[in-house]
This record gives C-alpha cells, structure tokens and sequence, in this order.
C-alpha cells in the first residue's frame, strides 16, 4: 500500500476530452481507513454528481507507474496528468497532527 494517494476529480476540457485536476491526497491511518486533505473542492457534473478518485502519485517525470494501472494521465483518452494542489510540494514531511 502507498504512503499517500491523490485525489483527483473530472473536469471537462473544451475539446470535449476529460481532465483530472488533483484536489488533495488521501493518507492511510494505523487504525485503518484514511485522511482525506482537500486542497480544493471538486465541482459536480451536470447531474449533480460529485466525483472523486483516489490514485497513486505520479512521479516527478509524470510517467505513470506500474504499466499506466494509475487510471489517468497521458494515456487511456483521459486528456493530459492531474494539475494543481500537490504538484511541487515536499511530501516527505510528517503530517503536524
């Protein structure tokens, strides 16, 4: 199991394509289940659906592990990596609390 995971949520891109924004990261607890960290709030679809998936980080060259399994990025149609919150911060810090 991963350190920590990123949440990352659907926007739709005006050439019709899907691109999934990185809204946070989750993080596994001792006692089981995990800490959600919202760096923003995802938007809902035009069904009023919210919509939030939790993947392993890319690393830092953004080529996906694992043979692309993370679910989104360059590949699969998704139409371009997960931007925004996360991207540049030094996550090997304890967590304050």
């Amino acid at each position: 199991m991963a350190d920590r995971y990123n949440l990352i949520s659907p926007r739709p891109r005006k050439d019709g394509k899907t691109h999934w924004h990185t809204i946070g990261s989750a993080f596994p607890r001792d006692k089981g289940g995990f800490s959600l960290i919202f760096d923003s709030l995802p938007l809902p679809d035009a069904e009023g659906r919210v919509t939030v998936l939790m993947t392993e980080p890319l690393p830092k060259d953004g080529q996906q592990q694992r043979g692309g399994s993370s679910g989104y990025g360059q590949s699969g149609g998704y139409g371009g990596g997960a931007g925004g919150g996360m991207q540049g911060r030094d996550l090997d810090d304890s967590i304050p609390f």
